[in-house]
């Protein structure tokens, strides 16, 4: 079924699409957009069900689904390749639309990672960790994007998250990634030890560990992402 899907582009240059993280809208960039749009146009959109953006039939919250719902968001703005950014429950997304359409993907941007079923309260530990790490090491915290974390209909939003539970070991996905992937996830992350295991099954993949990061990272450690995600895109 057809979606008219919340979509925002900004920027010129070589197309990069970004895959908001769970619970989040396409506002969660707004941070470092200003940091991406000289060197890219930059695609974002919010998954059906979340943000702004319709739900549609429930059997439609898969992966699968949301993988073709970008492709084709990128196609419509008129391109045919473009690097690929994700992040957390995003991240996964991203696999798998890179897994789904590999002619399509030039760069994979992989940040905080799981391929395995999500520990949220490892993740909140983290967090709480990563926190009490910063304040001792003296680093201020990062306010959020304003309006990151609004849905015109949260339960639609819940319920689009399902599509995790359809697949809880992706790395049948990792294996088809032929993209030059790049998998940021932070130290405090719980997902770390999914990321690394991810790393094992990328053709040509690297992983960089992010220091004072948890889950979350774009939102709560921007400056630190980017230091190690624009090299990489830009390379």
């Amino acid at each position: 079924m057809t979606v008219e899907l919340q979509v925002e582009v900004d920027g010129s240059g070589p197309v990069l699409a970004l895959v908001n993280g769970a619970f989040c809208n396409l506002r969660q960039w707004d941070g470092i957009l200003d940091e991406l749009t000289p060197h890219f146009t930059v695609i974002r959109h919010d998954v059906r069900g979340t943000g702004r953006s319709p739900a549609g039939p429930a059997e439609e919250n898969t992966f699968e689904q949301y993988a073709q719902d970008l492709v084709a968001i990128v196609r419509a703005e008129g391109y045919e390749r473009f690097s690929l950014w994700g992040m957390a429950w995003g991240a996964r997304v991203a696999l798998v639309a890179a897994a789904q359409f590999p002619e399509a993907i030039d760069r994979l941007v992989l940040s905080d990672l799981g391929i395995d079923p999500a520990d949220t309260e490892a993740q909140k530990a983290g967090v709480t960790a990563a926190k009490a790490a910063r304040a001792e090491a003296g680093i201020a915290e990062v306010d959020q994007p304003d309006g990151a974390f609004d849905h015109d209909d949260p339960d639609a939003a819940a319920r689009a998250l399902r599509a995790t539970f359809l697949h809880p070991d992706l790395f049948p996905f990792v294996e088809q990634i032929v993209a030059p992937t790049l998998i940021a996830t932070g130290e405090f992350d719980p997902n770390i030890v999914s990321s690394r295991r991810a790393l094992n099954g990328l053709a040509d993949g690297r992983l960089v560990e992010l220091q004072l990061a948890e889950h979350g990272s774009v939102l709560r450690r921007p400056r630190t992402v980017l230091d190690a995600v624009l090299p990489f895109l830009t390379g």
